[in-house]
């Protein structure tokens, strides 16, 4: 009943000895010995601040015995002020070490009292590679010039008049472009998805990602059944069968085709140009265009630039931890962009699918946060400001954007780490070889959504 007494403090503990072992790779296993006398010391400090406190029947308030109190409290007081002592002493020889730890340190067996009474124990430690001073003058960078043109601006519009389409059920065969509506069923290695009846499917021809149910459906009219082995895409939504092959069984709703708004004054208005001018919408577009192009030209250069960097250090090793969590941050990105609960069963289950794609994002950030460190690069206060005002000022409510970044720690943090990489960018860009390369605006779009 008083064991919230007993109160876990940070436990001042002088190591009496550390040895750090190099197991492979990135892991160190460091071997500690805590001085018994020091833990005692603190056991019964506890035991005195207790004997003060406890209520025990037949005896006054603060009168308790200390023989009573360590009968009763001196085990639970012994084991808390041992697991306190373990994490001051771990964190104590990490800093006594020089380690930069990539994860959590891992205990790996209960700490152990030896026959002279010290405390010793064994913890896993994976850490960061120590990178080489990075010759960025040896980089080579292919830097890619592309401008807005008329012709992106009239297919920006087009893409605006598809986006805004209406659909009118036909009772004909599927032809590319049209929306077909299907109920759909797999069966795979792990069983049926779904386990009974049929999913709901939408898809356009064409513009679906979908290759193999492009092809299916192609040709048939509602009411139409098929049975086919598809190989289905990786980001597909049902993760049992995302990135394999499985039976699929379909049937076909509905088959609408597309009909385009044509670009009136009210289809104009509808983007929030109130003169319902198509220049001053045009106008708009080349500004969204511009934008656009210059951050997937960052993007491009970036890409570009990791790619020069990894190849400088072919054998940088980088820590299995912060993959395997870059990983499951990227499954459980993948099921929320398909509406599904990211729960840690699936997300687990879904991760092994990226670790090559995770370990390369890894290998990157470490290498930017190299170059930004070594180069003493410092997150630019007004290039933040910038950006955050950028995405705020394509809201109808810009102040309330900006309050709502600054006010939230994470998503401050997500634009600091973007500013940063940029920075690092421009700076690289400064001082690498630079060779200007001619692209379309397309291009660069295309080529920077592949890199990202």
């Amino acid at each position: 009943p008083c064991s919230h007494l007993l109160d876990h403090q940070q436990v001042n503990i002088i190591i009496m000895q550390v040895s750090v072992e190099n197991t492979g790779g990135l892991e160190r296993k460091l071997t500690v010995q805590v001085p018994g006398d020091e833990i005692n010391d603190k056991v019964n400090s506890k035991l005195r601040e207790l004997s003060k406190q406890v209520r025990i029947k037949g005896f006054r308030p603060g009168r308790v015995p200390m023989s009573v109190v360590k009968q009763r409290y001196g085990k639970q007081a012994r084991q808390e002020i041992i697991s306190d002592a373990v994490q001051a002493s771990i964190q104590q020889a990490i800093m006594d070490e020089k380690l930069r730890p990539a994860a959590m340190p891992r205990l790996d067996s209960p700490p152990q009292d030896m026959d002279n009474g010290d405390v010793s124990f064994e913890v896993t430690i994976e850490v960061y590679p120590e990178i080489d001073t990075i010759d960025v003058a040896a980089l080579n960078i292919a830097r890619p010039e592309a401008e807005v043109t008329d012709a992106d601006v009239d297919e920006m519009l087009k893409t605006l008049r598809e986006q805004r389409r209406t659909w009118n059920e036909v009772e004909r065969g599927a032809e590319e472009g049209d929306q077909v509506i299907l109920d759909f069923a797999a069966e795979g290695e792990e069983g049926r998805v779904p386990e009974e009846d049929y999913t709901r499917l939408s898809i356009i021809i064409g513009d679906s990602g979908f290759e193999d149910m492009d092809k299916l459906v192609t040709g048939l009219e509602a009411g139409a059944e098929k049975k086919k082995k598809l190989a289905f895409p990786e980001g597909f939504r049902e993760a049992a069968i995302a990135g394999k092959k499985a039976k699929a069984e379909i049937k076909v709703v509905k088959v609408s085709e597309p009909e385009l708004p044509e670009v009136d004054e009210e289809f104009i208005q509808g983007f929030g140009v109130e003169d319902g001018d198509i220049d001053s919408l045009k106008v708009e577009i080349r500004g969204n265009l511009e934008r656009e192009l210059k951050q997937a030209t960052t993007t491009l250069l970036k890409n570009r630039l990791v790619d020069e960097l990894v190849k400088s250090v072919p054998d940088l090793e980088v820590p299995q931890a912060v993959v395997r969590e870059e990983a499951a941050g990227m499954a459980a990105q993948i099921l929320s962009s398909q509406g599904q609960e990211p729960d840690q069963e699936l997300v687990a289950k879904l991760a092994g699918n990226f670790m090559d794609q995770a370990e390369k994002r890894v290998r990157a950030g470490l290498m930017m946060g190299e170059l930004a460190q070594q180069n003493s690069i410092r997150v630019d206060g007004a290039r933040v400001r910038e950006a955050i005002d950028t995405v705020a000022s394509t809201y109808e409510e810009p102040a309330e954007v900006v309050q709502l970044y600054y006010g939230n720690q994470r998503l401050l943090q997500q634009v600091e780490s973007s500013v940063l990489e940029e920075q690092v960018v421009d700076w690289v860009l400064e001082n690498a070889k630079v060779t200007p390369k001619d692209m379309s605006f397309q291009d660069v779009i295309q080529e920077s959504t592949q890199a990202s």
